[in-house]
């Protein structure tokens, strides 16, 4: 017979339950903002990534068209960089225009042309997907006969109509990413005396966190992050903002003076 006495197993009380929850809300609390931060960076790498795959892209069409560089100015024109306008409902979400795009045959992937953080546009109230977040520099691309000036207030700089005539390829930006609420054609506006916004890059915290890319005329592509406090207040195309710093940059890197 065996006298030992059987083993009682004791369950958690009350503290040791509410211990181990505590615990668990306070890894929860510093492990979430660390995968939020992961997340970010993934995206932001993608999109960085897009806008190089489009660069390339836009070299090797100069490459095959004697140094020609892709037009950029929309309007019926069928040698534009892509078509399509986000702001109309029949076109928004078409990915058929992407594959009309004369920059589509280097890269044969319309999802290269969409930024994974772009929440589509809103019209009339109702949010609608799109197939594109980039647009192309106004100043990069010959213009088709007929077309009007680029800007009023651009006479006085240039248009790169070939590759030849970008001296200074680092210091320019050929695509980059625009906001939802600013994004139509693919033709992003700049002002070159930099006093309004005309078009403007992604602008809000969904889009890497105030921050949006840009890919240059030598192939190589950056996160540019909003410094001046007045460009978080822009809502709306054709902004006055004479001063803004990060709208100088902008147009300080779209052209150059004639």
């Amino acid at each position: 017979m065996n006298g030992r006495q059987p083993i009682q197993r004791r369950g958690f009380t009350l503290l040791e339950l509410l211990a181990v929850i505590a615990t668990i809300a306070i890894l929860a609390a510093l492990l979430l903002p660390i995968l939020s931060k992961a997340k970010v960076k993934a995206q932001r790498t993608t999109c960085l990534s897009n806008l190089r795959q489009l660069g390339i892209a836009w070299i090797m069409y100069k490459d095959e068209n004697n140094s020609l560089l892709v037009e950029s100015y929309p309007s019926n024109n069928p040698n534009a960089w892509v078509q399509g306008n986000m702001r109309n409902p029949a076109e928004a979400g078409n990915p058929d225009l992407i594959r009309q795009g004369k920059l589509y045959r280097y890269n044969p992937d319309t999802a290269l042309y969409h930024c994974p953080t772009d929440k589509g546009v809103t019209i009339e109230g109702k949010p609608l997907p799109t197939v594109r977040s980039y647009s192309m520099n106004c100043f990069m691309g010959a213009r088709p006969p007929g077309a009007p000036p680029t800007l009023a207030s651009a006479d006085n700089f240039a248009v790169f109509v070939k590759d030849s005539d970008i001296r200074r390829p680092s210091e320019l930006w050929v695509m980059l990413e625009e906001d939802e609420r600013s994004i139509n054609d693919g033709f992003f506006e700049t002002d070159p005396l930099a006093r309004l916004w005309i078009d403007f890059p992604a602008i809000s915290a969904h889009r890497h966190g105030y921050s949006f890319a840009l890919d240059f005329a030598d192939g190589h592509s950056i996160i540019w992050r909003h410094r001046d406090a007045r460009t978080f207040q822009v809502c709306q195309d054709h902004t006055e903002q004479s001063g803004n710093a990060d709208l100088e940059n902008l147009a300080h890197a779209a052209t150059v003076s004639k």
